[in-house]
């Protein structure tokens, strides 16, 4: 109440300071005319940073070697999920530019074709939301892309969430996928030299090689060992070591064989024993985990 009362009683005094002027002016007084400066406007935001609040000039992305965006294209800091014992560390960004779709995923001077030319490969491959460790195929307007150095732990990157806006920009969301490289047996016959991952037990390529019983998902961050001895009549031991726990090494190779047709039975903590097809061509695969910087798969001869 006082200050709306002030406020009033400044108002009377502008009004009688206007009118004592006015008839100073008539008498031939000067008159002296005071007069407001006008507040100066915000400036507005750029249309891109309205439409992803945040998002800053693009530079780069940590891990990412060869990406890029549209002139002026814009992107928000990351925000993080997955990362738990055996999975891919996610990072979420949204970006913005002025231009259509086709600048992240045409066929040629894209986003997408400039990292397939700087190596990565456009296997359509993204860990799954849900567990952030099985990898799952991209479709449609998810575009994924994987790098491809096997000496290096795998990394990947997915493009969604298309939007076009007034104006002619479009909005979209870059998610990366990463993983620490795992703690491998420290014992130079098993782990030594240059490592080499896989992405899958017959290899790091997507599609089967001939022998689709062995195109299964081997845990993420895995790496094959240096080790070739351990074969023993009817049967060959192969070495590997992996990102996570002994739990999580042994839940994902139950999931991974049994989802391509591997009948798992026998389960344990530290493994199981997998048959696919029957004799004389069955297949059988022992699975032991005694500790994931150090474990072995059982292959034996079909009988």
């Amino acid at each position: 109440m006082e200050s709306r009362m002030r406020a009033i009683i400044m108002s009377g005094l502008t009004l009688l300071m206007a009118v004592t002027l006015a008839a100073c002016a008539s008498a031939g007084v000067t008159t002296v005319v005071v007069t407001a400066t006008p507040q100066a406007s915000a400036t507005p935001q750029p249309v891109c940073v309205q439409l992803a609040p945040g998002a800053a000039p693009f530079t780069s992305i940590n891990g990412v070697a060869g990406l890029t965006l549209a002139a002026g294209g814009v992107l928000t800091s990351g925000v993080q999920s997955g990362g738990g014992a055996g999975q891919y560390q996610v990072m979420s960004y949204t970006g913005c530019f002025q231009g259509s779709e086709s600048a992240i995923d045409g066929m040629t001077g894209s986003t997408i074709a400039q990292l397939k030319q700087a190596g990565w490969g456009l296997y359509n491959l993204f860990p799954d939301p849900t567990n952030n460790a099985y990898m799952d195929n991209c479709s449609n307007s998810h575009n994924c892309l994987n790098s491809t150095d096997a000496h290096q732990t795998f990394s990947f990157v997915g493009f969604d969430q298309y939007a076009s806006h007034v104006g002619g920009y479009t909005t979209f969301r870059i998610q990366v996928a990463t993983i620490a490289a795992p703690s491998c047996l420290n014992d130079p016959q098993y782990y030594t030299g240059t490592p080499t991952y896989t992405l899958y037990y017959d290899g790091s390529i997507e599609g089967n090689h001939g022998n689709p019983q062995f195109h299964f998902q081997m845990p993420p961050g895995t790496r094959v060992s240096t080790f070739q001895g351990g074969g023993t009549a009817g049967s060959t031991y192969v070495y590997y070591c992996s990102a996570g726990t002994q739990a999580s090494v042994v839940q994902f190779l139950d999931l991974a064989m049994s989802s391509i047709g591997w009948t798992v039975s026998g389960v344990t903590a530290t493994g199981f024993t997998a048959t696919f097809g029957t004799s004389p061509a069955q297949f059988t695969i022992a699975v032991n985990v005694q500790n994931p910087n150090n474990y072995y798969l059982r292959v034996f001869v079909p009988m």
